[in-house]
């Protein structure tokens, strides 16, 4: 389809299918549809896009518009049918992360996504966010890695009526996965997870990979809210503000007076770092979910022939397996 128009239809017309929306136009797709039970939230987002029609069924949206890629902006439940229905009208994929709710129906959804020659791409839009890209140029001079350290607080569980703390926590994961995989270069389904989890919603999960450890936090009762990595190397370290998208990094210079600097110069550093990176999102019309963007520029791409695609079939089954025996330690 090089050269072609990108039809897109929009599943969901909550927050995150406006976003997508935004995100799907930028990379040139055309929105065809938006489809939500809820007719007037359907309407008012296809409102917003010329020539988009409204509706509340996905299998009349798929018939009527024959898009050339879906978005699966809908609660994790959904997924299954939702992805099995866009597949079976091959169409592309873009779902929400986590893709489904097991790794075993994660894996069907990739065959019958491989047997339709189709791209299904689960949403971890941290790894693409410009500092986490900016840290893997630069992560070989940070040396060898002693310590990766991911973490959030989320007020997820916090909506009348919303998801239970540890189903927010486990839809939380995959990020964070995804992240380890990428920066470990390790497979994460098979490192020898453990978890902690001393309240419904906080959970700290831990693990050693090679020569690093790993430590994961994910809690809904934390406050204030926020999203962060650390990388510690034995050359530097470097720290990722996952919210706004930005990496500040630090050098491994040791002496009296850098450890007397260090409080001043990191939060320079980091004034310096964020004050660009907002300007930076200002201008680029990125003004939430930052990574979002550029992991769906990407895939439209791959879907036009003209790369590939971001997140690959391996490493979406994987970070699904790892999700899948984290989670089944709170059972054990």
């Amino acid at each position: 389809m090089t050269g072609e128009r990108t039809t897109t239809l929009i599943v969901g017309a909550g927050l995150m299918g406006q976003w997508h929306a935004h995100a799907a136009r930028r990379a040139g797709g055309l929105i065809a549809g938006v489809v939500d039970s809820d007719s007037a939230k359907a309407a008012a987002l296809a409102a917003r896009h010329r020539g988009s029609r409204a509706f509340t069924h996905t299998e009349a949206a798929l018939g009527a518009l024959s898009p050339n890629v879906v978005h699966v902006c809908t609660p994790l439940e959904t997924h299954m049918g939702l992805i099995r229905a866009a597949l079976a009208q091959r169409c592309h994929v873009i779902a929400e992360k986590p893709l489904a709710p097991t790794a075993a129906e994660t894996d069907e959804l990739l065959a019958l996504a491989a047997a339709t020659s189709r791209i299904l791409v689960p949403v971890h839009q941290f790894a693409f966010q410009r500092g986490a890209l900016q840290l893997g140029a630069r992560l070989p001079s940070l040396g060898r890695i002693v310590h990766v350290e991911a973490g959030t607080a989320t007020a997820g569980a916090s909506r009348p009526g919303g998801p239970e703390p540890d189903a927010v926590v486990a839809e939380i994961l995959p990020h964070f996965l995804s992240l380890t995989r990428r920066l470990l270069s390790a497979n994460v389904a098979a490192l020898p997870w453990s978890l902690t989890a001393p309240s419904a919603g906080d959970w700290r999960v831990s693990t050693v990979c090679g020569p690093s450890t790993v430590s994961i936090f994910v809690s809904t009762s934390a406050r204030p809210t926020f999203a962060e990595l650390r990388v510690l190397g034995a050359r530097g370290s470097a720290r990722l503000d996952l919210f706004h998208g930005f990496a500040v990094f630090e050098p491994g210079d040791v002496s009296r007076e850098a450890k007397i600097s260090r409080p001043f110069a990191v939060a320079a550093r980091t004034l310096v770092t964020a004050t660009a990176n907002l300007a930076r999102r200002s201008l680029s019309a990125e003004p939430a979910y930052p990574g979002l963007n550029e992991l769906v520029a990407r895939a439209y791409a791959a879907i036009a022939g003209a790369g590939d695609v971001p997140i690959t079939p391996a490493e979406t089954l994987d970070v699904a397996l790892a999700r899948d025996r984290i989670t089944a330690l709170t059972r054990a």
